[in-house]
């Protein structure tokens, strides 16, 4: 019972997040910026006040939140051993990537001053605060036991995660194709980014992989259209 009321409570956050963040950028849509990724940058500060306050009625403190240093040497192990590999794999990944599939993430193709400043500062922070700081933490508290050392509160928040980019489609940013392909990879990079959070109790860790990731496809992609 008490995890149905959990998964039924991380229904209603993500829920009413959607229809929020959904009436506010058509306001900014219409009234400030057609540039997606300009709004997105303004939303930043809503989705962090979001999640705290959501944090704060589900007796989620700071701490547990990932808002600390954590253990740093765990955290920057991780980032060295397993991020490097991922760095590699998503810059051969996006180097593979051919203009003509480019049609189906319309979003990579957007040319944007404001989108590479999303995504060297603001596009980790934003998500790891929500789904790793809110999210798996609230989880976390009332879904035990683990997987291979994972936890099930990181492989369930994984697939929300995964899940959650299904607006990209509904927005008309990426096709169905496309999500369902870039689905396992996705819940890949997620397990890798809440297992970074399980271990190092901070989202320093996982936003700098998560920033990182992101930086190299967008950079490399770009340099794909360029040419």
């Amino acid at each position: 019972m008490n995890i149905l009321i959990s998964f039924a409570i991380v229904f209603i956050i993500i829920f009413l997040y959607i229809i929020i963040i959904k009436k506010i950028s058509n306001k900014l849509y219409k009234l400030i910026t057609r540039d997606i990724f300009k709004i997105q940058i303004i939303l930043v500060p809503i989705t962090i006040l979001y999640s705290i306050i959501f944090a704060y009625f589900l007796k989620i403190n700071f701490v547990e939140m990932g808002i600390q240093i954590g253990d740093y040497k765990k955290g920057l192990t991780f980032v060295s051993i397993f991020g490097l590999p991922i760095f590699i794999l998503t810059y051969i990944f996006a180097k593979l990537t051919k203009k003509s599939e480019l049609n189906d993430l319309k979003y990579l193709t957007i040319n944007s001053k404001w989108q590479m400043i999303y995504i060297w500062i603001f596009v980790g922070l934003t998500e790891e605060t929500f789904f790793r700081g809110l999210i798996q933490t609230y989880l976390s508290k009332s879904i035990e036991g683990s997987f291979m050392k994972i936890s099930y509160s990181v492989i369930i928040t994984s697939v929300i995660f995964s899940l959650f980019h299904i607006l990209n489609v509904k927005n008309k940013n990426e096709t169905l194709k496309a999500f369902l392909q870039l689905f396992p990879t996705r819940f890949l990079i997620s397990l890798i980014l809440g297992y970074t959070f399980q271990i190092s109790k901070s989202l320093i860790y996982p936003i700098i992989i998560h920033n990182l990731i992101d930086v190299i496809t967008f950079s490399t992609i770009k340099k794909t259209i360029n040419n």
